[in-house]
C-alpha cells in the first residue's frame, strides 16, 4: 500500500496563481489528468513543491502522472476531497469528461447543474 500524499486531477496545465502542477493537461483533448504524489519523505516533499512552479516535479521518482475520460479513486481510509478549495466529500471521487458541458456547484446549495 502507497502512503500518499496528494492526488491532484486536472484539465488545465496551472492553478494557483501560476503553479504548473499538471503540465500534460490540455483543455480541448477530452482527457483528465492525473498527479499523484506517493511515498516520499517529507523534506523530499518541499522540493515537490518547490518544483511545481516550473513542472519540473514530473521528473521526481515519487510522482506519478497519467490521464485518462474517467477516473474513479476510492480510499479506505477517512479523507476529505476538495473542489476548487471546497471539501466536496470523503474518500471516494468519481470525474469524467463531458463534451461541451460545465459541472457548477451552486454556493449554498448541495447540488450540481450542468451547463451548456
Amino acid at each position: 500500500m502507497k502512503k500518499v500524499w496528494f492526488i491532484v486531477i486536472a484539465n488545465r496545465s496551472h492553478f494557483g496563481g501560476g503553479m504548473k502542477i499538471s503540465p500534460m493537461s490540455k483543455l480541448d483533448d477530452g482527457r483528465l489528468n492525473v498527479i499523484a504524489v506517493h511515498d516520499i519523505p517529507l523534506l523530499k516533499l518541499l522540493t515537490v513543491f518547490i518544483t511545481v512552479l516550473w513542472g519540473g516535479h514530473l521528473n521526481i521518482k515519487n510522482v506519478d502522472s497519467f490521464s485518462g475520460k474517467m477516473i474513479k479513486m476510492k480510499n479506505e481510509g477517512s479523507v476529505k476531497i476538495q473542489s476548487d478549495g471546497e471539501i466536496v466529500g470523503r474518500n471516494e471521487v468519481a470525474a469524467v469528461v463531458l463534451e461541451e458541458k460545465l459541472r457548477v456547484m451552486l454556493q449554498g446549495v448541495n447540488r450540481y447543474k450542468n451547463m451548456k
